[in-house]
């Protein structure tokens, strides 16, 4: 629907349905550039296959854990003449909590195991980057793609409760890196909107739950 007298439009509206997560170990022979998430891309899972060929989705996130982007930033730089300042070096972070333990869970944060199938536990985060790929699907249908590198900095177990899912709470940082958009960028993002088309009665179609869904395994 187009907005209204008041320049309001609900079809607009960021009522997220629902996220997805994609990470593999960093590998400085591979590139992720603007073509492999753009727009024009109808099969996006296919396009990062190679990308993250070694890698894998965290798969279920907790209801309560839900992601959430953050921004810190050094003070910004302010000048003699008023209203002049530049913008302090920022830090681009998200956090969520996933709710499955599945080899990638495992791999980023207590490691690989031995031959024996022994993990050798020396911490619970794995030091050294990741590409990580999010896509996520609001109400409207549109996808929201975001490719880059990024660091694990933080991972706080649940509680063991009985009976209950215990996640693990992670943050991770996007972070400036030469396999990214030439270094240029600390993340790639492009937004994929559904096709509208007119209903019986002139009205705009809006996706429902069944057609927003995200890229899977």
């Amino acid at each position: 629907m187009a907005a209204d007298s008041a320049g309001n439009d609900l079809s607009a509206a960021k009522v997220v349905v629902t996220s997805a997560y994609r990470f593999a170990p960093y590998d400085a022979s591979k590139t992720l550039n603007a073509a492999l998430i753009a727009p024009t891309v109808a099969d996006v899972k296919t396009s990062l296959d190679t990308i993250f060929s070694k890698g894998g989705f965290v798969g279920l996130i907790t209801e309560d854990g839900a992601p959430q982007d953050n921004r810190d930033a050094d003070d910004a730089i302010k000048f003699h003449q008023p209203g002049y300042s530049i913008n302090g070096k920022a830090s681009l972070t998200e956090q969520f909590t996933v709710a499955e333990d599945n080899s990638i869970t495992r791999q980023m944060t207590i490691g690989t195991p031995d031959t024996n199938g022994v993990y050798h536990v020396t911490d619970i985060i794995q030091d050294g980057k990741w590409f990580c790929y999010k896509e996520t699907v609001f109400k409207n249908g549109t996808h929201r793609r975001r490719l880059g590198v990024v660091n694990l900095t933080g991972n706080e177990p649940g509680e063991e409760t009985a009976g209950k899912n215990t996640g693990d709470a992670w943050t991770i940082e996007w972070i400036q890196d030469d396999a990214c958009d030439s270094g240029n960028s600390k993340y790639l993002q492009s937004f994929v909107t559904p096709t509208v088309s007119p209903g019986p009665h002139g009205s705009a179609h809006q996706a429902d739950d069944s057609e927003s869904q995200p890229v899977a395994d």
